[in-house]
């Protein structure tokens, strides 16, 4: 639209220009490749995507590299333009960058620093839906075995092994002091949206525990992940299967924050043509006894 008042046009642009000074060196990098992506520019994305790039798509497909996720075609969910909300959060080598259109389209891209300069790492995108399924409710306990005490993924470095330490204690009793105080406005995932407060779910938390009759379900297990350690910070992405739903795909960070590692970005796109996946009891998977 074009500006009538002189003075409003000397406004608007002052505030364009103080908005293209605010954005930081990601973000404009981040608004760069997104357009590349979009255009289907391969020779100019190559340049800001990480050697070791994936994409996790809004249904659940996941792209490995960069050569799949051009060959299948992949586009950005959530692009440009003025009705596009970025966020940006850092920590050490790697940023957070989060866009979004609405209440219903998030994509979370993941940057890292590399010798070279910054890249990105992967793309993790969420359009909100509802669920066009049923889920299966659990009857018996499950126990916390995976992710809380074993998992198909070792660990290398020092970060990883203190980030997967931290996140095994949050799985189990640990949440509260395990989970950022400032994670409600991210944890997103595809049928549920943005999560409560950290506050409600604490307070949910306990309401639960008051019910004497409650089972005791442990959390979702890993059956595939990747890992990269940036020192104060670490980059997961995750296959999980649930009980009684359908997987997802999680992306999460994990970062010293203060000298407490704790959960800082986390992401779930459940894979929507995945069957829904239900839990046996424990002694229907034990061998047989033998005489």
């Amino acid at each position: 639209m074009k500006t009538i008042v002189g003075i409003a046009f000397v406004i608007g642009t002052l505030a364009t220009t103080a908005y293209a000074q605010a954005q930081s060196e990601i973000v404009r990098a981040d608004e760069a490749l997104t357009k590349a992506l979009l255009a289907g520019d391969r020779a100019a994305a190559e340049k800001m995507l990480d050697a070791e790039f994936s994409w996790v798509d809004p249904d659940g497909l996941y792209y490995a590299t960069t050569a799949e996720a051009f060959r299948a075609g992949v586009k950005p969910l959530v692009g440009v333009g003025a009705d596009v909300k970025v966020l940006e959060h850092r920590y050490g080598k790697v940023v957070y960058v989060e866009r979004s259109q609405g209440d219903q389209k998030f994509s979370g891209h993941f940057w890292v620093q590399r010798p070279a300069g910054w890249r990105l790492l992967t793309v993790n995108d969420i359009a909100v839906r509802q669920r066009d399924y049923k889920t299966v409710p659990t009857t018996f306990n499950v126990p916390c075995t995976n992710p809380c005490r074993v998992l198909p993924y070792k660990p290398i470095g020092a970060g990883e092994k203190s980030a997967l330490e931290a996140w095994q204690d949050q799985e189990d009793t640990g949440w509260g002091r395990r989970v950022a105080d400032n994670l409600d406005q991210r944890a997103i995932n595809t049928y549920g949206g943005r999560s409560a407060s950290k506050k409600d779910r604490l307070g949910q938390q306990e309401k639960a525990r008051q019910n004497p009759n409650r089972l005791e379900i442990g959390a979702a297990p890993v059956a595939f992940g990747r890992g990269w350690d940036f020192g104060d910070a670490v980059v997961w992405v995750q296959l999980q299967p649930t009980y009684g739903d359908k997987p997802y795909w999680s992306t999460r960070i994990y970062a010293n924050i203060n000298g407490v590692w704790q959960m800082a970005e986390s992401y779930h796109t459940y894979i929507k043509d995945a069957p829904v996946m239900a839990p046996v009891p424990a002694a229907a998977t034990a061998p047989a006894r033998t005489n």
